[in-house]
């Protein structure tokens, strides 16, 4: 008997490794229109960021499940936490620009959506100081009803 049950979860083992699984299946259509919608969401976001409207941000964020955010090393365990952190700091930003240079849109399902961007951020302080910086950002897009929303995303940044 024990034989048996070993022999069995021995199969169940490497077949789980051998079975190729597979998502929820999206025609190309879909996957398109999809991907149009969440960059073009990603990419207002990334305006509403270089005007620093961080409000506009905000409305794009959706912290129901509580995911947490991570930027340059840092957990919030919140999304209110990093936007108050975020918001306070860039009081200091006369203003900013942002060149994603590599951008990768992963669509998983209907209602899942995963980017992936790095580049360059030009900032100016209000005390005339400049500095650029390279970032890397993962951001993950749930829909609910007919929005995309941020659920949880990861900013890293190089100076």
């Amino acid at each position: 008997m024990t034989k048996k049950l070993t022999f069995l979860l021995i199969c169940s083992f490497f077949f789980g490794f051998v079975e190729p699984s597979t998502g929820q299946n999206i025609s190309a259509q879909q996957k398109t229109r999809i991907e149009q919608q969440v960059d073009s969401l990603f990419h207002s976001n990334i305006n509403a960021a270089e005007h620093l409207d961080y409000d506009q941000l905000s409305q794009s964020v959706d912290d129901k499940y509580k995911a947490g955010f991570i930027s340059n090393g840092t957990y919030f365990a919140q999304y209110d936490s990093l936007f108050n952190i975020v918001k306070t700091g860039f009081q200091r930003v006369a203003k900013q620009t942002i060149n994603v240079r590599k951008e990768k849109i992963t669509v998983l399902s209907e209602r899942i959506v995963l980017i992936t961007a790095n580049g360059d951020s030009n900032v100016e302080l209000n005390d005339g100081n400049t500095f650029t910086a390279k970032f890397f950002w993962t951001f993950v897009y749930e829909k609910t009803g007919n929005v995309w929303k941020v659920i949880q995303s990861h900013q890293s940044s190089v100076r």
